[in-house]
C-alpha cells in the first residue's frame, strides 16, 4: 500500500498518485501553462538575465533566440572558432542550482552517447561566464510544433513519415539504454530536407548504468502533462512503453492539431489524462485510415501492456500508412489470392449440404435439389461466402488467401475498406453466384450437357471482365475496385537494417594519457605515412571521437566540411593547425571497414542499404561540393546500426586501396556492389567491365547495371531507395508456396475422387443390385456384338443373348418400375443415361417371365454369372483383390503428380519456369546471375521431379517383383511409401535450406524475386 502524501508547498494531504507532488490547490495557484507543448517545472526564482541577442557569449556569437523550455532557453549562435552555426542550450539562471547544473549535464552526455540520423547531435559542453551551455547541431526548419500552428495538421502520409523518423531516434535512443520521458512535437526538429531529429533530452534517464545518478529537483515536476503517460504522471517506474505512449499523443497532435485530453486548466487536464480513455483521432480527422486510428489508441492505452511490445512492432504497424506508394499487387498474386479463397469456399459448399441430407447421393437427387429446402441452403451459402470477403477484408484488409500471399485491400487512403464496401466488392465480382443458384433449382445439374460447358466458359469471361481496365498506371485496379474506390496492394515487405557485430570496450582511466586538445588519446588506430588515426576520448561527453594528425602545414578543413552533418559523412568537431600541432577530431563511428567485410559475400538484403546510403551522400555531396576528393573502397565505413558512411581518408583499419584516377559516383557504387556481394577486392577496372555476377532480384540486378552508363544520381538514389522496400530474396514461405501451388491440383483432384470412390463403394455396398445391373449389362453388350462369353462356349450367342433378357426382365424389372429406387443418385451415378436407356428397354419391351422361365435363364447363365459378371460387379464395387481404395488413391495421386511433372518440364523448357513462378513472382537465375537457360531449366526441373518421374520405371518392374515376392500388396505398398519418403525428404530439404534447396544447388541455380 502506498504510503499517505503531504505537499511540500502547504502540507496538506494528498492522495497516492498524486502526478506533481502538489495538491491540486497548489498546481492551481502556481499559474501553470496550458499549453500542451509547455513543460511543467517549479522551482525558486534566482534574478539572473540570459545571453542578449547579438553579443558574444564565450567563444558564439548569439544571432536569434529559437525557444525555451523547461531547462533553459535554445539560441541560434556561431561558433567564432570554427564558423560553425550551432544550437546553443543555455542553462536558465532562474533554474540555476547544484541539481540542476548536474541534470543539464546529464542531459549533454546522454544526447551524446545517441549518434542516428534521427537524434540532434551534441558538438559539446561547457561552462560560460559559470553558466553551463550545450552546443547541438542547429535544424533550420525549426519544431514540429512550429510546422502544425503555422499550417495547421499535417497530412496522414507526412505525419506518420515523422513519426517513423521519430521511433528511429527513440530507438537509437533506447538501444544505449536512454528513455526520452519528454516526447512531444516541440521536441521534435524539421530540417530543411524534411529529416525529422528528436532533441532536448533534459527530462531523459539513463537505465544502462552510465554512473550517473537521476538527478530530480526538490519542489518540482518535470514532464509536460499533455504528453505524459499516466505512469508517468503518478510518478511510478518507467519502460520504453511510457515513451511509447507520448510518440502515439505526437501522432495523434499531428494528425489533428490538438491533444486527446485538454482542459480548462491543469488540474482538469492531469485529471483527464489519468482518468478518461482517449478518444479516436477520428472524431477530429474524419478522413484518416481506420487503421491508423486504431495504431494511435493502442499508443493510448491506460494499460503499459496493452501498447506495443516494441518500437520495431510499432513501425511495423505505421508502415502501410506512410508517404511511400504502396506496390500494387500483380494479377497473378490476385489470381493466387483467389484461387486459396475459392477452393477454402469450395470445399465448404461441398461439405456443409451432407449435413442436411440422409446420403451424400441426395445432393445429386434434382427433387432435392429442387427442393425449397435446398434453395434455402444455397441462398444461405451464397450470403456466407459474401460475408467471408465481407468481414474478412472489410475489417482486416485481407481475406485467408490474400493473407497467405501478402495482399491486402485497402481504401485509397490505405485504410481498411468496411465492410459495406467489402460486400459491394465481393457482390459485383460474384454477381453470376445469383444465376447459379436460380440454375441449381430450375435444372437438372448431375447431367452434363453442352450447357454445362458453356455456363462454364461465360463464367471465365465474366471474371475477365471486370479486369479489361487493369493497368500498371492504375494499381491493376478492376472494374470493381475502381467503382467501390478500393486497390490490392502488397503488404510492405521491408526489412531492417542487419546490425554488424560491434565489441564494445571499456574505456580505461585517463589520468597521465597523452592529450590532444581537449581529448585524451587511447590508442593508434592506423598510420599511414605522414598521417595518423587516434582514438580519443571526450571526458566531459563521455564519448570517444577520431582524430587526424595531418602533416604540419597542411590546409585546414574547408568550411563546407565542417559544416557537414549528413548521415553518410562522418561529423567534424573541432580542429587545430599551427607548428606543433595539426589535427581534426571527428565523431567516432562504431563499426567496422568495408574492406574487412568484403572478406566474405555479404547478402543483398545487407548491401542495398549500404548501396543507398552512399549514393544519397555522393548525389547531395555533389550539390553541396563536399564530395571526397578519392573514391576508393577504402573510404567506406560501416557502422554497427549497418549504415555505410563515406569518409574523407582511409578508414582505420582497412586495407589501403591504391587511388586510380578519377572515378565516377556510379562506378564506384557498381565497385562497391560487386566487391561485397562477390566477398573480394574488385579493381576499378574490374568493376567498369563486369556485370553484375551474383544472383540477384530482377529489378535490382536491371538498376545496378545501369549505374555504370546512366548520368542521373538523384535518380538511381530514388531507385536504391526503392528496392529497399521490395523483397530481397525468395523466402522460405514462398518456395513452400511454389511446391504447394504445383501440386495443388494433384492433390484437389485426388482428395475429391478418394472421397467420391469412398461414398461410391458405401452406395454400392448397400445397392448391389445396380452394380449387378451394369455387370450384366457390359456382358449384354458384348452379346450384342456376338461376341462369345466365358463358360458360355457351347451356347449360341442368340440363345444366351435372349436368356439375359430373360435374367435382366425377371430379376431386376422391379426395381426398374419403381421411380423410388430407379431414379436413385447411386441408380443414376452407376448406370450413365445410355445403360440406363437399354434396361428399360429390355424390362419394358420384354413380357414379365415366369418364375420357370426366369429359373431356366438363370441356370443357364450361371457360368458367366459367377464369372466374368461377378468380377465386373466387384470392379464396380471396388471390391476386386489387388484394387484396394488405398492402392487405387496412390495409383490415382501418382498418376496425377507424374502429369504434372510432365506439365512442368514442358513448361520449364518452353517459358523457363511455369505459371505458379509467375503468379508468385519468381524468376530462376544461374550462380552468375544470368537467366537460366532453357536446358538449366529443364534440367532443374529433372532434379527436381525425379522421385515422381520414377514412377513408370517402379511399374515397369513391378510384375517381376511381385512374382518373386508372392505379395504383390506389399511390394505396391513398400514402393509407393519408399517414393512417398524421398519425396518427402527433398521437399523438406529444399524448404529448410536457407537460399535454395536441394536440386537448385544441383542444378547451379537460384530462385529470385522477379
Amino acid at each position: 500500500m502506498t504510503p499517505a502524501q503531504t505537499c511540500p508547498q502547504c502540507g496538506a494531504s494528498m492522495p497516492a498518485d498524486a502526478p506533481a507532488s502538489l495538491c491540486p490547490a497548489c498546481l492551481l495557484s502556481s499559474a501553470l501553462p496550458t499549453d500542451p507543448g509547455a513543460t511543467m517545472l517549479i522551482a525558486q526564482p534566482k534574478p539572473h538575465a540570459l545571453p542578449q541577442i547579438g553579443e558574444v557569449f564565450g567563444g558564439y556569437r548569439i544571432e536569434r533566440e529559437l525557444g525555451r523550455g523547461g531547462m533553459g532557453a535554445v539560441y541560434a549562435a556561431e561558433q567564432l572558432s570554427s564558423g560553425r552555426r550551432v544550437a546553443l542550450k543555455v542553462l536558465s539562471h532562474q533554474l540555476d542550482s547544484p541539481d540542476a547544473r548536474a541534470r543539464f549535464l546529464r542531459e549533454g552526455r546522454l544526447a551524446a552517447s545517441i549518434n542516428h540520423p534521427n537524434s540532434v547531435y551534441v558538438f559539446g559542453t561547457e561552462e560560460i561566464d559559470d553558466t553551463p551551455v550545450i552546443a547541438m547541431e542547429l535544424i533550420a526548419g525549426g519544431t514540429l510544433q512550429d510546422r502544425i500552428q503555422r499550417y495547421g495538421p499535417l497530412p496522414v502520409g507526412a505525419a506518420v513519415d515523422a513519426v517513423l523518423q521519430i521511433i528511429a531516434g527513440l530507438e537509437a535512443a533506447h538501444s544505449v539504454g536512454i528513455l526520452h520521458r519528454d516526447i512531444k512535437p516541440a521536441n521534435c526538429f524539421e530540417d530543411m530536407d524534411g529529416t525529422v531529429k528528436i532533441g532536448d533530452f533534459g527530462l531523459s534517464i539513463s537505465t544502462a548504468g552510465r554512473g550517473d545518478s537521476m538527478q530530480t529537483m526538490d519542489g518540482t515536476f518535470l514532464g509536460t502533462p499533455a504528453f505524459c503517460s499516466p505512469e508517468q504522471l503518478r510518478g511510478e517506474e518507467l519502460n520504453v512503453r511510457s515513451d511509447m505512449y507520448s510518440v502515439g499523443v505526437t501522432l495523434f497532435y499531428l494528425l489533428t492539431g490538438r491533444t486527446p485530453f485538454e482542459g480548462r486548466n491543469m488540474v482538469q487536464q492531469l485529471a483527464n489524462s489519468l482518468e478518461k480513455a482517449a478518444p479516436s483521432p477520428l472524431q477530429y480527422r474524419p478522413d484518416m485510415p481506420q487503421g491508423l486510428a486504431r495504431i494511435v489508441l493502442r499508443c493510448l492505452n491506460k494499460q503499459a501492456t496493452e501498447r506495443f511490445g516494441s518500437y520495431q512492432e510499432l513501425q511495423q504497424a505505421l508502415l502501410p500508412y506512410a508517404s511511400i506508394a504502396p506496390t500494387p499487387a500483380t494479377l497473378g498474386l490476385r489470381f493466387a489470392a483467389a484461387a486459396i479463397d475459392h477452393f477454402i469456399l469450395s470445399a465448404a459448399s461441398f461439405v456443409v449440404p451432407l449435413f442436411f441430407v440422409d446420403s451424400p447421393m441426395d445432393v445429386l437427387n434434382p427433387k432435392i435439389i429442387r427442393s425449397w429446402g435446398f434453395f434455402w441452403l444455397t441462398l444461405g451459402m451464397f450470403v456466407a461466402r459474401h460475408l467471408y470477403f465481407g468481414i474478412s477484408e472489410g475489417v482486416w484488409g485481407a481475406s485467408i488467401g490474400k493473407a497467405l500471399v501478402g495482399l491486402r485491400v485497402a481504401r485509397l487512403n490505405r485504410s481498411a475498406p468496411g465492410i459495406p464496401r467489402a460486400l459491394i466488392r465481393s457482390v459485383l465480382l460474384q454477381a453470376l453466384v445469383i444465376v447459379e443458384i436460380f440454375r441449381y433449382s430450375t435444372m437438372d445439374v448431375t447431367q452434363i450437357t453442352a450447357w454445362s460447358y458453356a455456363w462454364i466458359v461465360i463464367q471465365i469471361l465474366f471474371f475477365l471482365l471486370f479486369f479489361v481496365t487493369a493497368r500498371r498506371q492504375n494499381g491493376f485496379a478492376g472494374l470493381h475496385d475502381l467503382w467501390t474506390g478500393t486497390r490490392v496492394i502488397q503488404k510492405s515487405a521491408y526489412q531492417p537494417r542487419v546490425a554488424m557485430a560491434q565489441t564494445e570496450d571499456t574505456v580505461p582511466a585517463t589520468d597521465g594519457m597523452r592529450k590532444i586538445g581537449p581529448f585524451h588519446v587511447i590508442a593508434t588506430l592506423s598510420a599511414t605515412g605522414t598521417e595518423e588515426v587516434l582514438l580519443g576520448y571526450d571526458t566531459r561527453l563521455l564519448r570517444k571521437v577520431w582524430i587526424r594528425q595531418t602533416p604540419s602545414g597542411s590546409p585546414p578543413v574547408s568550411q563546407v566540411q565542417r559544416n557537414i552533418a549528413r548521415p553518410g559523412r562522418l561529423r567534424w568537431l573541432q580542429g587545430e593547425r599551427g607548428e606543433s600541432e595539426s589535427w581534426d577530431a571527428y565523431e567516432a563511428a562504431s563499426g567496422t571497414p568495408l574492406t574487412s567485410i568484403v572478406a566474405q559475400r555479404q547478402p543483398w538484403r545487407v548491401v542495398r542499404h549500404w548501396l543507398h546510403d552512399l549514393a544519397a551522400e555522393l548525389c547531395a555531396a555533389l550539390h553541396t561540393a563536399s564530395r571526397p576528393d578519392t573514391l576508393t573502397l577504402d573510404r567506406v565505413w560501416i557502422t554497427s546500426e549497418g549504415r555505410a558512411k563515406l569518409l574523407d581518408f582511409p578508414a582505420p583499419g582497412s586495407v589501403i586501396v591504391a587511388s586510380e584516377g578519377a572515378v565516377t559516383p556510379q562506378i564506384f557504387l557498381n565497385q562497391v556492389a560487386i566487391a561485397a556481394l562477390q566477398g573480394r577486392m574488385v579493381a576499378l577496372q574490374e568493376a567498369t567491365a563486369l556485370n553484375m555476377p551474383v544472383p540477384l532480384p530482377i529489378q535490382a540486378r536491371q538498376t545496378l547495371l545501369s549505374l555504370k552508363s546512366t548520368t542521373d544520381l538523384h535518380g538511381s538514389v530514388v531507385q536504391l531507395r526503392a528496392l529497399t522496400q521490395l523483397p530481397a530474396e525468395v523466402s522460405r514461405w514462398r518456395r513452400f508456396a511454389l511446391l504447394i501451388g504445383t501440386v495443388a491440383p494433384s492433390l484437389f483432384l485426388t482428395v475429391f475422387m478418394a472421397l467420391g470412390m469412398s461414398f461410391y463403394k458405401g452406395w454400392a455396398a448397400k445397392n448391389p443390385a445396380f452394380s449387378a445391373i451394369r455387370g450384366c449389362m457390359m456382358s449384354y453388350e458384348d452379346m450384342l456384338k456376338n461376341k462369345q462369353q466365358p463358360g458360355l462356349e457351347n451356347i449360341p450367342v442368340p440363345v444366351a443373348r435372349a436368356a439375359m433378357e430373360t435374367y435382366i426382365a425377371g430379376t431386376y424389372g422391379p426395381i426398374v418400375r419403381d421411380p423410388q429406387q430407379w431414379d436413385s443418385p447411386i441408380g443414376r451415378s452407376i448406370l450413365p443415361p445410355p445403360v440406363r436407356a437399354s434396361v428399360e428397354k429390355i424390362v419394358h419391351g420384354h413380357p414379365p417371365p415366369t418364375p420357370e422361365d426366369l429359373q431356366k435363364a438363370k441356370a443357364l447363365l450361371q457360368p458367366l454369372l459367377d464369372t466374368h459378371v461377378a468380377e465386373r460387379t466387384k470392379e464396380l464395387g471396388f471390391a476386386g483383390k489387388h484394387q484396394t481404395m488405398d492402392f487405387v488413391t496412390a495409383s490415382v495421386l501418382g498418376v496425377y503428380l507424374l502429369v504434372t511433372a510432365i506439365l512442368s518440364l514442358f513448361c520449364a523448357f518452353a517459358f523457363r519456369g511455369g505459371l505458379m513462378m509467375r503468379i508468385l513472382s519468381i524468376a530462376v537465375v544461374r550462380d552468375d546471375g544470368t537467366d537460366a537457360t532453357r536446358l538449366r531449366m529443364l534440367w532443374r526441373s529433372l532434379i527436381a521431379w525425379s522421385p515422381i518421374l520414377l514412377l513408370p520405371v517402379v511399374i515397369m518392374f513391378d510384375a517381376p517383383l511381385m512374382q518373386m515376392a508372392g505379395d504383390q500388396d506389399v511390394i505396391r505398398i513398400i514402393g509407393l511409401i519408399a517414393m512417398a519418403v524421398l519425396s518427402l525428404a527433398l521437399v523438406l530439404a529444399a524448404i529448410a535450406t536457407r537460399g535454395r534447396g536441394l536440386h537448385d544447388r544441383l542444378a547451379h541455380t537460384w530462385l529470385v524475386p522477379r
